[in-house]
């Protein structure tokens, strides 16, 4: 994770900063240091060049007192860092009122990191025993440690060197609290800039989570290739508002410019250059405000997008990897309408003009649970704690000429750590729900994808066998029902006992799967159970090579003649039912080689079905 601050200090207080920045928590923060510069001459740029370029943050801060005394405006190359002076290095780790007290009876102050390099700092200034307990005796009465808690051996070498120089030691127990609130009011307006952005990024997720959404409905919305262009000239529209949008198709011969009669010939050739190319998708010319889009992946595309004159190109680049992202589900309406009308075509010369209707069924079960995932987005979106950021920043503001006493004293500037902290931790929680959703729909979008190339395989009549977890699809199809199985009370048990791969069409078993785990939470409408169940199980089928898959429930059940019509085509119970569901998922099961049955005990009696599938595929797509 790149750091968002460095904090460069002297190596005689490193090991204090560093302890510091763990217990504040501050995980976006780094710690380097330099060379002690005591007793000899003020630290220089050249000297941090190397230490600053090694850091990777954003922000450099240089910790330090009289060290520091030369370090004026920094140069080009370190623009990045900001010098956090003090008149005494010792104010960094305690209040200066307390460091000038303890001070004024011949008191010499050390540290920890200090300690710990006693003997060669003694040798770097130049003394053997004598003269250094000549020089320290003629002004100093006693040694004190300012003992932080960071280093265990402090004790000993406190002792060790009050041995040398003949002083009496005492040790003044002071902590990290005062270094760390310091650290974290320097931190915090760049903790303050990371959340703002933080902000803008979710916001920008969700904007484009609900956008593709709106992608999605329009795919299964669509019939026919001029809806297509139109919806797609809609959204770039919304997305750019260009002053002028053409949609141009391309086919393996040619590009169709007759579709887009309004291009100047300069344009026409942009686009048949662009178009002939395969290495690019996307060419930008910023100075105009204007870009070339290819819509589908293979050379050519499907078509290509010319957008002229964006209303704000200052915001373009903002957009482009949205546009980038939304192209290919431009691409897959396209490829969807043309798959209809071909799988329209071959269903009717086959007498199957139920799957398109059975391919939307399904479609519309996933994008249920894509509505409710871009539901709960929008909602965490509203009620981001972030709201309460800019009350936050105008108070910092109010007191941007007293920050240090006000972030020390007012017990309202002592929160702020507190607060960023708690902010920072509830963003990273907001962040992560929303990443979660985001790659929830992914996964679901791409699902549907599935699904629609489905159609493309029919009508191709191209098996698409592979080795595939069982166990997986049955639980991302009861994922997609999570929501209606919470809202109804419904307890799910699973037993699992089929460990091994099967080879088969994990997109038509998904079908298969969700149509009965449908079925079986509608079967609890209007049934009179307290405790409402749905079992999944799977089991191997011994000496046949086969599995079972298998899905019951405790729900209001079937009297046996309407068990024996529900596989019919066009049959249905339900208010809103068309009689696609059981019929389409018998025929799956039978394509796949395996088989759909079902069985009820009677009315308030739950049902069970049970779909038998080979271990290895048999069936085609046929």
């Amino acid at each position: 994770m790149k750091p968002r601050c460095c904090f460069i200090v002297c190596k005689n207080f490193f090991p204090e900063v560093q302890a510091a920045v763990q217990q504040q928590g501050l995980e976006e923060v780094e710690v380097r240091s330099f060379p002690p510069h005591c007793c000899s001459a003020p630290l220089t740029w050249p000297e941090l060049v190397d230490t600053v370029r090694r850091s990777w943050a954003d922000a450099v801060v240089i910790l330090g007192s009289y060290c520091l005394h030369e370090l004026t405006a920094p140069p080009e190359e370190s623009s990045r860092c900001r010098i956090y002076r003090k008149e005494q290095c010792h104010h960094l780790l305690c209040s200066p009122t307390l460091v000038d007290a303890v001070q004024q009876n011949g008191t010499y102050l050390v540290t920890p990191g200090w300690l710990h390099y006693w003997r060669t700092h003694i040798s770097t200034w130049g003394f053997d025993r004598p003269t250094a307990i000549e020089f320290f005796g003629e002004s100093l009465q006693k040694l004190l440690l300012l003992d932080t808690g960071t280093d265990p051996e402090s004790e000993q070498h406190l002792a060790e060197f009050g041995g040398f120089l003949q002083l009496p030691t005492e040790e003044l127990p002071i902590g990290l609290e005062f270094l760390g609130l310091s650290l974290s009011q320097i931190i915090a307006p760049y903790q303050q800039q990371e959340l703002i952005r933080q902000k803008e990024e979710v916001e920008r997720q969700a904007a484009e989570s609900a956008m593709t959404l709106d992608l999605i409905r329009m795919v299964t919305r669509v019939k026919s290739r001029s809806e297509v262009v139109s919806a797609i000239t809609e959204l770039f529209t919304m997305l750019f508002d260009p002053k002028e949008i053409y949609f141009i198709p391309v086919s393996k011969a040619a590009v169709q410019f007759e579709q887009a009669p309004g291009l100047s010939a300069g344009e026409r050739l942009q686009v048949q250059q662009f178009a002939a190319g395969q290495e690019r998708h996307l060419l930008l010319n910023k100075e105009q405000g204007s870009f070339l889009l290819r819509i589908g992946r293979r050379k050519g595309g499907l078509a290509v997008l010319l957008i002229s004159q964006v209303a704000y190109p200052q915001y373009i680049h903002q957009y482009i990897n949205t546009a980038l992202a939304v192209s290919e589900v431009c691409a897959l309406s396209i490829k969807h309408v043309q798959a209809l009308r071909e799988l329209v075509r071959t269903s009717h010369l086959a007498g199957k003009a139920e799957v398109a209707t059975e391919v939307l069924h399904n479609v519309g079960n996933t994008l249920n649970s894509i509505s409710v995932s871009s539901e709960h987005i929008r909602e965490t979106v509203q009620q981001s704690s972030s709201i309460s950021l800019s009350d936050i920043v105008q108070l910092i503001q109010e007191h941007e000429h007293d920050r240090e006493s006000f972030c020390l004293h007012d017990p309202r500037g002592k929160k702020l750590p507190v607060y960023f902290a708690k902010l920072a931790e509830k963003l990273a929680e907001e962040r992560g729900f929303l990443l979660a959703e985001t790659t929830r729909q992914l996964h679901h979008i791409r699902r549907v994808a599935e699904i629609i190339r489905a159609q493309q395989d029919t009508a191709k009549r191209i098996n698409c066998t592979e080795q595939l977890n069982l166990t997986a699809l049955l639980e991302e199809s009861l994922e997609l029902f999570q929501d209606a199985l919470d809202a109804q009370q419904i307890t799910v048990e699973r037993r699992y006992d089929v460990q091994q791969t099967i080879s088969g069409e994990p997109h038509k078993i998904l079908q298969v799967v969700s149509n009965l785990i449908r079925n079986a939470v509608d079967a609890f409408d209007g049934a009179s159970v307290e405790q409402r169940k749905i079992s999944v199980r799977t089991y191997p089928v011994a000496d046949q090579d086969e599995v079972v898959v298998e899905i019951s429930d405790n729900g209001k059940g079937m009297q046996g003649n309407i068990l024996q019509q529900a596989f019919t085509f066009g049959f249905t119970t339900k208010k809103s039912g068309h009689g696609f569901g059981l019929h389409n998922a018998a025929n799956l099961a039978a394509e796949m080689g395996g088989r759909l049955t079902g069985k009820s005990a009677g009315p308030e009696q739950g049902a069970q079905f049970r779909m038998r599938l080979p271990v290895t595929a048999t069936g085609g797509t046929g």
